[in-house]
């Protein structure tokens, strides 16, 4: 197999660019579906350990990673807003910039949650690339809160702070056990 780089190649050119989007809340989208896309790897390459498949998580990760996907496009969008307004942000675009990354990190978050499931009922010798997929998740994912926190910052409505930092809260600690569940499911293979 050889690998066509030309689209790839020419979304790390946008991202390289002088243009404002894609920017990084789209590259953790991107490699939150690249990690899930391995997870689905291992589904199809795996009879888990009752002699049963994992179609029933790989038809969920395939979910998410298109909703991953459609994350990443929307990132563009809501970053291009927000530097298009003459005026600077605006609430409603800091809110949106909020939102998007959120999203992401939830949707990396069901990943995590399912990869548990990859890493406990794969084959062993295809964990290992559920494991690569587990850490751009989890990376994606910290990388998603950590831009929704930063957007966070600069909205003035407290009620809609408040929210936001219960669930980025609760995504995290969520995240990092199902993360570690994966990650002991796969030394223990």
């Amino acid at each position: 197999m050889t690998l066509d780089t030309r689209a790839l190649d020419r979304f790390l050119d946008d991202v390289a660019s002088a243009r404002v989007a894609p920017a990084g809340g789209t590259g953790a989208a991107v490699a939150g579906a690249l990690g899930t896309a391995l997870c689905e790897m291992v589904c199809v390459h795996s009879a888990d350990t009752t002699g049963g498949t994992l179609a029933d998580v790989r038809d969920d990760l395939r979910t998410e990673r298109d909703h991953l996907s459609d994350l990443a496009a929307a990132d563009a969008a809501v970053v291009d807003g927000l530097f298009a307004a003459a005026d600077g942000p605006d609430e409603a675009g800091l809110k949106r910039a909020t939102g998007v990354p959120i999203t992401t990190a939830e949707a990396c978050l069901t990943v995590l949650e399912l990869a548990v499931d990859v890493t406990e009922r794969g084959s062993p010798t295809a964990v290992a690339d559920a494991v690569t997929g587990v850490l751009l998740v989890d990376a994606a994912l910290h990388a998603s809160l950590r831009t929704a926190r930063h957007n966070l910052d600069r909205i003035a409505d407290p009620s809609f702070v408040a929210v936001i930092e219960e669930r980025t809260a609760e995504i995290e600690v969520r995240a990092d056990d199902a993360r570690d569940r994966a990650m002991g499911n796969a030394e223990a293979r």
